[in-house]
């Protein structure tokens, strides 16, 4: 298979994972603002549900050493890029999408000129 067909899929797996993250902390971010609320609406003591707050607080920090494991990963993997002879491709994903854009695809290629 052509490299660089090879490095578009691989990039569309990262976007997706880098997405789903994302997704997943925006999430925890919800569920940790929601439960004091949730404890103060109840109005029951302070200490009720403590542990269930601290293993979310807790999921919530290991989700961001995700996070910055991807990030890593996409760096690593922008190096290896350059050294299968693919330095002038640049794979673009996520961000802003005009209409037109395909939803199924959240990576593509394009040649740029080296500086």
């Amino acid at each position: 298979m052509n490299r660089r067909i090879v490095a578009e899929h691989l990039a569309t797996r990262l976007f997706t994972a880098e997405e789903a993250v994302d997704n997943t902390l925006a999430a925890m971010g919800e569920l940790i603002a929601a439960m004091p609320r949730a404890r103060l609406q109840a109005r029951v003591a302070a200490g009720v549900g403590q542990q269930a707050v601290d293993h979310v607080m807790e999921a919530a920090s290991g989700l961001a050493d995700v996070r910055r494991s991807l990030i890593a990963a996409h760096g690593a993997l922008a190096d290896a890029k350059d050294q299968i002879g693919l330095r002038r491709v640049t794979l673009v994903g996520g961000g802003d999408k005009g209409e037109d854009a395909d939803p199924t695809r959240t990576g593509f290629l394009e040649v740029v000129k080296s500086a």
